[in-house]
């Protein structure tokens, strides 16, 4: 059992000052409680700084239970162990139970241990992966996908390595970034992300970036997404947020996350309709598939596997016009 790599917080640290009998509160599962065992699609809260997640928690907490009628929440306070080292294999045996993993306050030097070797969607303003050190050392296999950059501070040269979607095309149309999330493993939510406004004006925040409600929905869309492993919500301070502004969005953001993940599918389980595109300039058939449950649509790549893509990825194929998740998938 995991109980004795963590510390619990006090509930009185935690407890949320407005409560009520359907509030998150009376649901949630504190690990030093009882010994629990986890089960695939489980959401374990793992807290790196006990200060930043009281918080954070005593707002969440406040909130309707309502995804929790669906979703076993397991808060299991303060990891005790702050070397990446020792992290490591106890995230490792969380991860092989299938539970998902929520994780807060951690150092920014973490993103690497938490992305290595698998799919990754990172929700950031800006990302020059050459230059940084947060991300240097990653494995070969990990593959990354940028969600909310500003044109402005990205190099030009990593636009044509790394997958991107801007701020400006999600302003357009933000579900362009739910395949991209349900294609992902592992979320990292870089807080500069958000907009000045948006976090109390915070000091470093950019005039430019997503809105609470933006990011509310890129969370729900990571709650859905099957395959994922863990979140991550990274550059959270307390000393900048006096006014509470921004942990009260991160708050949300969870909360929309939880509601989410109760509409988690399979698409190897559930009823799917096929359908068949002949592209003119392409030897092969693109096989499109639509879920009769939730309306989302995968593409199945030369492997195989099911991609999650989008009703205008469908489209766009009909009329020999393919997006770069069907060039880098199928196509490439």
């Amino acid at each position: 059992m995991i109980s004795h790599w963590f510390v619990p917080d006090e509930k009185s640290s935690i407890r949320p000052e407005r409560i009520s009998k359907s509030s998150l509160w009376h649901k949630v599962k504190f690990l030093d409680d009882e010994e629990l065992t986890f089960k695939a699609g489980d959401l374990l809260i793992i807290s790196f700084d006990q200060q930043i997640a009281s918080r954070i928690k005593s707002i969440l907490y406040q909130f309707s239970a309502t995804p929790a009628h669906a979703l076993d929440i397991i808060d299991c306070g303060t990891i005790s162990q702050g070397e990446p080292e020792n992290v490591i294999p106890i995230l490792e045996e969380i991860n092989a139970t299938g539970a998902v993993m929520l994780l807060i306050g951690m150092p920014l030097a973490f993103m690497r241990y938490q992305v290595d070797g698998i799919r990754m969607a990172s929700i950031v303003r800006e990302s020059n992966l050459d230059d940084d050190v947060h991300l240097r050392g990653t494995k070969p296999g990990t593959l990354f996908q940028y969600i909310g950059t500003q044109r402005h501070l990205v190099l030009e040269s990593h636009l044509n390595v790394e997958g991107h979607l801007r701020l400006s095309e999600l302003r357009e149309e933000l579900n362009l970034a739910e395949p991209c999330i349900r294609d992902s493993e592992a979320l990292i939510f870089n807080c500069d992300s958000m907009s000045a406004a948006e976090s109390g004006y915070l000091t470093g925040m950019s005039s430019s970036g997503l809105t609470a409600i933006e990011a509310c929905q890129l969370f729900r869309y990571a709650g859905a997404a099957q395959i994922l492993k863990s979140v991550g919500v990274y550059n959270y301070s307390l000393e900048k947020d006096a006014s509470g502004i921004l942990g009260n969005a991160i708050a949300q953001m969870i909360w929309y996350f939880m509601e989410g993940s109760t509409l988690r599918e399979d698409p190897e389980k559930n009823p799917l309709t096929e359908y068949h595109v002949q592209s003119k300039d392409h030897d092969h058939i693109l096989l499109f598939f639509k879920s009769e449950f939730s309306g989302r649509w995968w593409i199945q790549d030369k492997q195989g596997r099911k991609v999650p893509c989008s009703y205008q990825d469908y489209r766009k194929a009909c009329e020999e016009e393919f997006s770069d998740r069907i060039i880098k998938s199928v196509l490439g």
